[in-house]
């Protein structure tokens, strides 16, 4: 469940970007702000048919093992993908695949949003920045299906003035895949999505989003389950000064229905908040203070109970900028007002909590796309509504208690995650060399789980050859109790080599290999070994041919499947 608050802060990254008074004019490819850091995609040196996914690969961090959407494990980060810092809201593995490069200005990663952009548990943000092209109207369709009865539609649409911009997209995504137990599973995804930017003066900006989704999953022989979604998001942006100093009101809501054998749930979101961001002393100095409350609401005919509850947050953040130097901290203050009703039980409660999510950032800039940053952060999770993952499970206490007869109390000093971070970032538009040691201490509510990750990658561009590769090593311990303790340690390596000719062909090759087991079990379990082939031909301008041989590899030999497709793009 999506508990990540909508967070926009289009301006702070605008504001935060006249911190570096020493960045030239051409940006350098990947910049360390705060935190976070941003893919100056537009800097690359790339001929524009990489898909979204192509360029994520380049992240130190494992964004996928599969190729095709980012990882939902805790153990990895979960990660909430957003345009222009709003919700995704439609499938998101038809959109990173139907999604080029040259229509991306920047990407920016944030490990730790647990202050700015209000996310509970481990979850991260990939935010998705257009590129502003010309006046006019633009889109696409594009088609394609595979041998194994699987396929996908996308139809997109873009009209740019100098101050609106309207945005619209359509997809439909239809997936068989078979388990290990050889069943086969049937996947079902529709979407849709529209969202307008307006300038209403210089000063003044409105943006409206709404999404809306239809998911249905099932079994050979099960009736299945499906899942519907309903978001609505406003936002309204005042430029206080030329320096980048603004106001902010921002709201909106979810509406969500999911039904399967016997189970009916139903939630809204509803939110608000109002932050404002401006400088003290100088213009290197900056504070960005806001305040957010929402509801939520969740309903189970099985487990026959009730969960609702009532956040309330303020916030504040100061970043500072020193030369070559940068400082970040920011501090969240929520206080949770939950309640349960037990209709099976006949229990009510309520409960109030409070805790601190805070982050604490630097870094070191030694030259142009040349820096060094480390980040310490806390985490808190809402664990009542699922809001994060152990063993590979969504881990909620309130329900396993309501199931074993006892009645829940949310302890959130239980719930608490400390993050650790070193990254360094070498980058230029031909060579992007990134690494990071990363610890994370997770309690449980019984015990806690550390994990110890260090990794590398690096994006290579020579001629025609552009070459992506990177390897990651994984420690693990986890804790229940002084005598019960598990161990655990594995590595994933990736490989993406792609050659692009003048003529308009471009081969493509992924290999992703995971030597993970299965953590619970003390059974062997094949690990996870992912590989594609594709080539695609640009025909003009307007048609692109594309045919992939995926899953070539790994255990799950039934999804090994032939895919073509064909993209018709219309427009400027």
């Amino acid at each position: 469940m999506d508990n990540c608050f909508k967070k926009t802060g289009r301006k702070l990254l605008l504001s935060l970007a006249t911190l570096c008074a020493a960045v030239s004019a051409d940006a350098a490819v990947v910049e360390h702000i705060g935190d976070r850091y941003i893919i100056n995609v537009s800097e690359m040196n790339l001929n524009g048919e990489e898909t979204l996914m192509d360029v994520l690969m380049m992240c130190p961090e494992v964004i996928t093992l599969d190729a095709k959407t980012p990882l939902t494990e805790s153990l990895y980060g979960q990660y909430a993908v957003r345009i222009d810092n709003i919700g995704l809201g439609i499938d998101t593995e038809t959109y990173l695949k139907n999604t080029r490069a040259r229509e991306i200005d920047k990407i920016k990663i944030c490990q730790n949003p647990g202050v700015m952009k209000g996310c509970g548990g481990l979850k991260q943000v990939i935010d998705i920045y257009l590129r502003k092209g010309e006046n006019g109207t633009s889109g696409r369709v594009a088609v394609s299906g595979d041998s194994y009865g699987g396929g996908s539609t996308y139809v997109s649409a873009l009209h740019q003035q100098d101050n609106l911009r309207l945005f619209g997209i359509a997809e439909g995504n239809l997936q068989r895949s078979k388990d290990d137990n050889g069943i086969t599973n049937h996947g079902s995804h529709e979407g849709v999505k529209l969202n307008m930017v307006w300038d209403v003066t210089s000063k003044d900006n409105v943006e409206l989003d709404l999404s809306q989704y239809y998911a249905r999953n099932r079994a050979s022989g099960e009736a299945g389950a499906y899942d519907r979604g309903t978001h609505l998001e406003f936002v309204y942006l005042r430029t206080l000064s030329e320096a980048g100093s603004y106001g902010l009101v921002q709201g909106g809501g979810d509406y969500y229905t999911q039904t399967g054998v016997g189970v009916h749930n139903r939630s809204t979101y509803p939110f608000i908040l109002f932050e404002f961001a401006y400088p003290i002393i100088n213009h290197n100095l900056w504070v960005t203070t806001g305040i957010e409350t929402g509801y939520t609401g969740e309903t189970d005919a099985v487990a026959d109970y009730t969960n609702r509850s009532r956040y309330e947050d303020g916030y504040i953040q100061l970043d500072w900028n020193i030369g070559k130097w940068g400082f970040m901290v920011g501090d969240r203050f929520r206080v949770i007002n939950f309640w349960q009703n037990e209709l099976k039980l006949g229990n009510e409660y309520e409960h109030t909590t409070s805790n601190h999510a805070y982050t604490v950032s630097a870094y070191h800039r030694f030259d142009e796309g040349n820096t060094l940053q480390g980040t310490f952060a806390r985490r808190y999770y809402n664990a009542e509504f699922s809001d994060f993952v152990t063993d590979g499970q969504y881990y909620n206490p309130a329900l396993q208690q309501m199931v074993a007869g006892k009645v829940y109390t949310p302890d959130y000093d239980k719930h608490i995650a400390y993050i650790s971070e070193l990254k360094y970032t070498y980058s230029k538009p031909d060579f992007v060399l990134g690494a990071l040691v990363k610890n994370i201490r997770q309690d449980l509510s019984e015990g806690h789980d550390n994990t110890l990750c260090v990794g590398t990658t690096a994006f290579w561009h020579k001629g025609v050859l552009r070459v992506n590769a990177g390897f990651n090593y994984f420690w693990q311990k986890t804790t229940y109790s002084a005598d019960n303790k598990k161990y655990n340690n594995f590595v994933n390596f990736k490989l993406a080599p792609q050659v692009s000719l003048d003529n308009g062909w471009r081969f493509t090759s992924t290999l992703l290999y995971n030597s993970r087991k299965a953590y619970e079990s003390e059974f062997y379990t094949p690990a996870n070994f992912y590989a594609d082939v594709a080539v695609s031909k640009s025909i003009g301008k307007n048609w692109l041919l594309e045919g992939k041989y995926h899953d070539i590899a790994g255990q799950h030999t039934g999804n090994r499947a032939a895919t073509v497709g064909v993209t018709y793009y219309w427009g400027k």
